[in-house]
């Protein structure tokens, strides 16, 4: 970076600023990305009960007892308490018309975020990299394999992310909003996985699990694992769930 260069951060926020003058570039058109993604050849398809795994919590017990854990015990996750968290992250809660709203806010309600899976021990789950279909509320397996320790590695060798029960990873589609917000899109594609990993650690929360998120990783090597192309497709944030 040469003197006086503020960097590419720096710049980025800068270009992408609101003002009354006006809302940003014009100029770039960008597709309309598909709003959801499915795999329908994935090797095995599992339908898990959205309803399942929900225990009366306290808010605000919850919000209070909330750290990024790292230690977690052998036993494996139920698909019930697996249920409860995506729900908590992904799940629709209201559907209108073609709007299908979700637990945690989005940007023009446009979910550009979608979730992976690297299950490591859930009852009743193939170890490997799942993808997680919302409109179904089911889960497609992409690969099967044990990605624990790959996984750990990607993430600068945070060894946790091999001794969780279940790694989520999620990665965002640029085109889902890019259309519609442009270049500040990016801004709110990580506003979105930020919404959303808090969701995550307050279920957990409520369910007696830990949860670390990771925010420290290798890129092209989680979308290696995931099968993303990096380009339109790009990794987001991670975080690992175990019991305690």
């Amino acid at each position: 970076m040469s003197e006086g260069d503020p960097g590419i951060g720096r710049r980025y926020l800068q270009e992408t600023r609101y003002t009354r003058a006006g809302l940003g570039e014009r100029g770039r058109v960008y597709p309309r990305g598909e709003p959801y993604k499915h795999y329908p050849a994935a090797s095995m398809r599992v339908k898990l009960n959205p309803e399942a795994g929900r225990r009366p919590q306290d808010l605000w017990e919850c919000l209070k007892r909330r750290r990024s854990l790292r230690q977690y015990r052998e036993r494996p996750l139920t698909q019930e308490e697996l249920a409860a968290l995506l729900w908590a992250t992904q799940g629709i809660s209201l559907a209108v018309r073609n709007f299908l709203f979700r637990t945690a806010p989005s940007a023009g309600a446009l979910y550009p975020v979608e979730t992976y899976l690297a299950v490591l021990r859930v009852e009743g789950l193939e170890p490997g990299i799942w993808h997680f279909h919302v409109p179904e509320f089911s889960l497609e397996l992409l690969s099967a394999g044990h990605y624990g320790p790959a996984l750990a590695a990607a993430c600068l060798s945070q060894n946790f992310m091999a001794t969780a029960a279940v790694d989520f990873i999620w990665t965002g589609v640029l085109n889902r909003c890019q259309w519609k917000y442009r270049e500040r899109a990016i801004r709110y594609l990580f506003l979105d996985a930020g919404h959303i990993c808090q969701n995550l650690m307050l279920a957990a929360t409520a369910l007696g699990l830990g949860c670390c998120p990771v925010g420290a990783f290798f890129d092209e090597e989680v979308e290696r694992l995931v099968g993303v192309d990096g380009e339109e497709e790009v990794s987001l944030y991670l975080a690992a769930v175990g019991p305690l």
